[in-house]
């Protein structure tokens, strides 16, 4: 077999070829449904919300930094009539400790959810930056924070389609491109107190924590019993205001990103449609997909051969795990968790989250 990539398939890699697989005319009403969304309040993850809302799902939880932002959003994109179903909580996914609390918190309140997007991300960034836990920013905020808050979420997933007669519950995750770009993951370089500064370091910092979302989806898929359904996609090109980080990392030259994207990127609606089509289309059951990875719109896609690494990802996912255990406060979190749920063996259909401290197994 040919090691020469398909010419075809990078450009739909990469996003400048795109095949619709799916309409969002196609999603079903998602009433008395509960979504849970990571940066809900702004670009794609603004437009996904936007799309639950128009198919009728009962409420949306937008996590985000900024409630200016979210208002701004609730006025601009969603309007009060459908505004009024979506609920913000402020948390910064780069401080463990405050997702930590929100998690507890949503773990207790939530009497269901239906879907979590993890959605949120720190953009492109040539500075060098730690978060409060001393784990290098985009990091700490792209992965980290996601993996810290599925550990509270996924015991409520789990047990909705018992509880509230669905047949399943999803988790999507969004990556990106960029990941092709990582050669790996250089563990003992993401608590360093300083790092390397610049274009080429900050595109790498981003590539690398675009990488992990992939890794921890697929490690993820292995760990969660067969009614709920991981996966990760890339939105594609959408000329959001995130674009403009290219210029701080290239100069003025990285203005010109967005306005090529504007003329052979995707929409708005064409970004969201995959996250969507993940969150409630039937094929993802009926193919028994878990830990795939996909691209505009709806469409299976190969990833670079180290997203494929599972030893890596398996390495990965103990490392965060081990982050997240040395949060002050963790020890004698106990979050509800349904009968049978747990097995210390990992056997087929069970969860078996390596995260001891934050889950307590329940009796056999």
């Amino acid at each position: 077999m040919s090691s020469i990539p398909n010419p075809l398939s990078l450009l739909h890699q990469f996003g400048f070829l795109q095949s619709t697989n799916w309409s969002l005319a196609s999603c079903p009403p998602l009433t008395h449904k509960v979504a849970l969304i990571t940066g809900g309040a702004g670009g794609i993850g603004a437009e996904i919300t936007r799309q639950l809302l128009l198919h009728d799902i009962g409420s949306v939880i937008v996590l985000a930094r900024s409630q200016k932002r979210f208002e701004s959003a609730r006025a601009e994109i969603w309007g009060a009539e459908l505004g009024a179903r979506v609920r913000f909580v402020e948390v910064d996914l780069a401080d463990l400790e405050a997702v930590e609390k929100v998690g507890r918190m949503l773990a207790q309140e939530l009497e269901r959810l239906d879907m979590l997007f993890l959605n949120a991300a720190a953009g492109l960034n040539s500075k060098y930056t730690v978060s409060p836990q001393g784990i290098e920013s985009i990091f700490a905020t792209n992965h980290l924070g996601h993996h810290h808050l599925t550990q509270f979420l996924l015991p409520l997933l789990a047990a909705t389609p018992q509880t509230h007669n669905v047949t399943s519950t999803r988790i999507i995750v969004t990556s990106s491109s960029l990941h092709t770009l990582s050669r790996g993951i250089d563990f003992s370089t993401l608590t360093e107190a300083s790092g390397s500064e610049g274009a080429y370091a900050g595109v790498q910092r981003y590539a690398r924590a675009k990488l992990a979302n992939i890794l921890f989806t697929r490690a993820l898929a292995g760990r969660v019993p067969p009614n709920v359904f991981a996966n990760v996609y890339f939105p594609g090109n959408v000329p959001t205001s995130a674009m403009d980080a290219w210029k701080g990392v290239v100069g003025p030259l990285g203005g010109m990103v967005g306005a090529v994207f504007r003329r052979v990127g995707q929409t708005l609606e064409d970004g969201a449609a995959t996250a969507v089509f993940l969150a409630v289309a039937e094929k993802v059951e009926q193919g028994a997909y878990r830990g795939e990875y996909w691209v505009p719109v709806a469409n299976l896609e190969a990833t670079s051969k180290v997203a494929m690494d599972e030893e890596l990802a398996e390495r990965l996912w103990v490392w965060s795990e081990e982050m997240g255990q040395r949060v002050k406060g963790v020890k004698g979190v106990s979050v509800p968790v349904p009968v049978g749920l747990i097995r210390e063996d990992g056997a087929a259909g069970y969860v078996h989250l390596a995260h001891p401290t934050c889950l307590t197994p329940a009796p056999m």
